[in-house]
């Protein structure tokens, strides 16, 4: 889904956008804010599903644009790294493994391993959690490139953010 090096290149961005919020906002990584930032993945990947729709069995109305798709994708990005980073995660030595699901399921099964990683947050709950959140990109057929490109945009939007005491 995202190579090693893209990897290690997206957490370095997140580590410098999460030592800036935390100075900014003078905090200290620790376990209220860990589960603050889970809760926050969770309505991430929640706004995602909205956008996509594909639960939405009663509306004709179809799926939201990729950009938006793409964009509410890398909110959840932002916050899975960032739990990475606290709980220190070897990214250097992550393996992409797919889980192969239909989309419901890949959705329900991901809010599934967040909550196990809530209750116990080692690297083993913390590969599942993030194996299930990028295999929904896959499923979707959201391309590398693209997520890379969405990451460092809202990225960037997330820095303005801070400078502007957001």
């Amino acid at each position: 889904m995202i190579s090693t090096n893209n990897l290690k290149t997206l957490v370095e961005q997140q580590k410098r956008l999460d030592e800036t919020i935390s100075n900014s906002k003078k905090i200290i990584a620790n376990t209220e804010i860990i589960t603050k930032k889970i809760i926050a993945l969770l309505v991430e990947l929640g706004e995602f599903i909205n956008e996509e729709r594909s639960f939405k069995y009663w509306s004709n109305k179809p799926s939201s644009e990729k950009s938006t798709l793409l964009e509410e994708y890398v909110d959840g990005i932002h916050f899975m790294i960032s739990l990475g980073i606290n709980i220190n995660f070897n990214f250097k030595i992550y393996e992409f493994n797919f889980i192969k699901n239909d989309i419901i399921s890949a959705y329900i099964l991901c809010f599934e391993n967040i909550l196990k990683f809530n209750s116990r947050k080692d690297e083993d709950n913390y590969k599942i959690m993030l194996d299930s959140f990028f295999s929904i990109g896959k499923i979707l057929n959201f391309l590398e490139e693209e997520i890379i490109e969405a990451y460092f945009l809202k990225n960037k939007i997330n820095f303005i953010r801070q400078e502007n005491n957001y």
